[in-house]
């Protein structure tokens, strides 16, 4: 007979099981309250050109992803500020009609009758393991062929006859270019044990103090071995596990009268030379640690930096020009490590610290906090000197989330 305590388990049980059911749905982007732009609207038009790319790699994206990946978050904070962009396959074929630009690239696996023949030949008897190993290839060599494909200047520059055709075509007010300068996951140098952990902070700092920084992983790898071996020797001399030392045991002969009596002492079980065994075990243990630590303590860091220019559709004049660098890494060792999580981030903030500043230039509006997007600290947009037709745009310089601006101008 179930008792009432059993009763209460199986429907909490049968309750956990209830709530768990269903799907848990995460807004990354959520979409924005945009109104719809008519043809006497007086909204302005941006055309955004590819990026001129520099970092000339793939990882951790190939050209491609990363110039759809910045487009995407350079339009969704332009529509957030009223500004709507063109389609980037219409830019891209416009600017291939005009011989701007031209896409290098390999066709698909999955083009052809190649793709047909490798699915009949999966059906035909392979076993499981075999099928999956297929599929894995042919998910590579797809995806290796996806990373040659990318697009490829024919001009250095745009005359103004180039962006005055191009602001026609799209009926743009202005035109957006710029430049990829950094994209790239790299190792961050942190020393806080709440990212990096606790072993790892402590045979870091230890091996730097007493050794200074390494020449490469492997030197720092025996700096820590040195380090964890060394103090777990130290401290397991003195240590009376797992090898115990004799016990001693005292013997009173010859009567309790202290001038008769005659103490012996004498030594029972245990090691003699405990000392040194205990010093060999927990030496090896303090080097497994620092072993073991070696492996843990890096922190992903994304680093990201665009410069973008505006140019009037009309002559090609610069109108604006600024730059960000962005760096991004886990908060905490808790936090999501994954090298793509910290490169979108980084995508999003450089591109929403950029398109903030433009837009509040474009307004003629001083440059507000945008702190809930970036770190940086705001800087005044440079107007127009108007004793001179000469236009000075001072580039931010992003120095471990600050802004300096050059006061020599």
């Amino acid at each position: 007979m179930f008792n009432r305590w059993s009763i209460l388990l199986f429907l909490l049980a049968i309750m956990v099981c209830l709530v768990s059911c269903g799907q848990k749905v995460k807004d990354s982007v959520a979409p924005l309250n945009t109104p719809v732009q008519y043809q006497n609207s007086s909204a302005k038009q941006i055309v955004v050109l590819p990026l001129a790319d520099y970092t000339m790699g793939v990882q951790p994206d190939d050209s491609l992803r990363r110039q759809v990946k910045i487009y995407e978050a350079l339009m969704y904070r332009l529509a957030e500020k009223g500004f709507y962009v063109p389609l980037k396959e219409d830019v891209v074929q416009y600017l291939v009609d005009l011989g701007v630009i031209r896409i290098v690239g390999q066709p698909s696996i999955r083009s052809g009758s190649s793709c047909g023949l490798i699915t009949e030949e999966l059906s035909s008897g392979w076993s499981e393991a075999m099928q999956e190993e297929i599929r894995k290839l042919v998910v590579m060599n797809e995806q290796l062929g996806k990373s040659k494909e990318r697009y490829e200047l024919t001009r250095v520059g745009l005359d103004p006859g180039t962006i005055q055709q191009i602001g026609r075509r799209f009926g743009a007010d202005y035109i957006l270019r710029g430049r990829v300068v950094e994209y790239e996951v790299r190792d961050g140098n942190t020393l806080n044990p709440i990212q990096i952990g606790i072993l790892p902070f402590f045979f870091d700092t230890s091996s730097a103090l007493l050794f200074g920084f390494a020449e490469s992983e492997q030197y720092d790898l025996w700096q820590d071995l040195a380090v964890g071996g060394g103090l777990g020797a130290l401290l397991g001399s003195q240590a009376e596990t797992p090898f115990t030392p004799p016990s001693k045991k005292t013997t009173i002969t010859g009567g309790s009268h202290p001038r008769f009596a005659t103490e012996s002492v004498s030594y029972e079980g245990g090691y003699s030379d405990h000392a040194g065994l205990n010093a060999a075990v927990w030496g090896a243990a303090g080097a497994s640690a620092a072993y073991l630590a070696s492996k843990g303590g890096h922190v992903p860091q994304a680093v990201v930096q665009i410069s973008l220019a505006l140019q009037d559709a009309s002559d090609g004049r610069i109108i604006w020009a600024n730059r960000v660098e962005k760096q991004v890494e886990p908060l905490s060792m808790w936090a999501d490590p994954a090298a793509r999580t910290q490169i979108d981030k980084a995508v999003e903030e450089a591109a929403g610290a950029l398109i903030i500043n433009l837009a509040n230039a474009l307004s003629k509006s001083p440059v507000e906090d945008y702190a809930a997007i970036s770190n940086v600290q705001p800087i005044p947009i440079p107007q127009v000197n108007e004793e001179s037709e000469i236009q000075e745009v001072n580039d931010p310089i992003i120095i471990n989330q600050q802004v300096f601006e050059d006061q020599g101008t």
